[in-house]
């Protein structure tokens, strides 16, 4: 039956819980599981990624108390929190700064009744280093995720020795640190789009079920697929119920938009702009042991990248049947340039153009199939590095998860550094390749 709800705004919406229930337990039969918590009410909560400046949070007590009123609001809604902590990097004192931060989100979850430990944290780090972030993360939060967002000079260093120093030490600490699982690293800076008519977003913020990398104030509905549950014995899938799940996801989750509790008008709008949908599909490295294929042969490399291009393509097509049938994705025509034109033949001219282009490749969500470099390998077991040579599949992402990763225990600092940099270089590649595109 309908519920009442209201964001963080103090905005009341209904939802109809009743449909809700029954979507997710029809996805549940078609094989996709729905990643969002539903609540005793029957209503799905949302996943939120908020992003804190901490200098100006620290230098503020302003901005410091409309901080723990966001946090508090967002947690008493029942929604997921993580907090990016942004402008970290600013001196000697920075980890102190980093419990400042992290103390006032604590307060604001004990104000709303939820544990400190459930909060997700992010930080942008250049200089800080892993092991003090995660003892004083578990200090003042208690055992809960911690996300590093490495900047460049830790992906892709210089020769310069300092640099390189800093390099080093990141990834040895990392390493030190690799039985952690929930301290993690994250570097898909930017979400796309199979819309070429769309460009790319800047990726600074994560949600924290998923842990996938979004735009700030993104609101998504994420959906996990395992395309080996749809293989037999021998790695044959069955291509026929594949793509019937991987349409009844598109249409769920569109459906699901409408009926998501998004906690405030941010969410919202762009709930309505963009349709975002993260259909995470893993499963790739146990396909690949079923088919019998070796990681290192570059024809399982080929043949996993034909399963993802196939994918992709059922997805794109689904969207666009559904654009067709109710209109086109609004933040396309937001994005048609004639809006900034003068009044003229230039601009009607301009506005025929991006109108033919718009029936040439309609859309109806700017972002669809989420992959994580952790479903390239075989699940339940001890991770291994041969399986990082399927690391190219990561450039069919729209979004990136950076979800738990496999037993690293075994692996070496090297293996480790070497397996992250070359992800985030397969990553930094999709920006290339859009860019052609459009």
């Amino acid at each position: 039956m309908p519920q009442m709800a209201v964001g963080s705004d103090h905005t009341p919406f209904i939802v109809d819980s009743g449909r809700v229930e029954q979507l997710c337990h029809e996805l549940l039969i078609a094989g996709i599981e729905p990643v969002h918590t539903i609540g005793r009410d029957g209503i799905l909560a949302a996943d939120v990624g908020l992003i804190v400046d901490a200098c100006a949070v620290c230098g503020s007590a302003a901005a410091a108390k409309r901080l723990q009123e966001q946090v508090c609001d967002i947690l008493a809604s029942g929604c997921r929190l993580l907090v990016t902590i942004l402008q970290l990097d600013q001196g000697d004192d920075s980890c102190a700064v980093f419990t400042t931060v992290c103390d006032f989100i604590r307060r604001a979850a004990l104000d709303a009744g939820v544990s400190p430990a459930a909060i997700g944290i992010g930080v942008e780090v250049n200089d800080l280093p892993p092991q003090a972030l995660w003892l004083r993360r578990c200090e003042a939060l208690g055992d809960g995720s911690l996300f590093l967002l490495p900047g460049r000079a830790l992906m892709c260093p210089n020769n310069r020795p300092p640099e390189r120093a800093g390099h080093d030490r990141f990834w040895l600490q990392m390493w030190h640190l690799r039985r952690a699982t929930r301290l993690r690293v994250a570097y898909a800076d930017a979400a796309l789009s199979q819309c070429p008519l769309l460009s790319d977003e800047r990726a600074g913020s994560i949600l924290p079920t998923t842990a996938i990398q979004v735009p700030p104030g993104s609101a998504w509905i994420a959906l996990r697929l395992d395309v080996s549950m749809f293989a037999d014995g021998r790695g044959s899938t069955d291509d026929g119920a594949l793509q019937q799940a991987l349409c009844r996801a598109v249409e769920v989750g569109e459906e699901l938009h409408e009926l998501m509790a998004w906690p405030n008008a941010q969410m919202r709008h762009d709930a309505w702009l963009n349709r975002r949908l993260a259909i995470m599909v893993t499963g790739f490295g146990d396909l690949l042991r079923l088919r019998g294929l070796d990681p290192c042969d570059f024809a399982a490399l080929q043949d996993l990248s034909a399963t993802v291009m196939w994918v992709q393509d059922v997805l794109l097509q689904q969207s666009q049947r559904i654009a067709t049938k109710t209109d086109v994705l609004p933040a396309l025509r937001q994005a048609d340039p004639s809006h900034a034109l003068p009044v003229g033949p230039v601009r009607n001219n301009w506005r025929k153009r991006w109108r033919l282009a718009m029936e040439q490749a309609p859309i109806r969500h700017r972002n669809m199939l989420v992959l994580s470099p952790w479903s390239l390998f075989p699940a339940g077991v001890a991770a291994d590095i041969r399986y990082a040579n399927l690391l190219p599949l990561l450039k069919y992402a729209d979004a990136c998860a950076f979800s738990r990763p496999s037993d690293l225990s075994h692996w070496s600092v090297a293996q480790l550094q070497s397996f992250h940099l070359r992800a985030w270089a397969v990553l930094q590649q999709r920006r290339a390749w859009h860019q052609i595109a459009e």
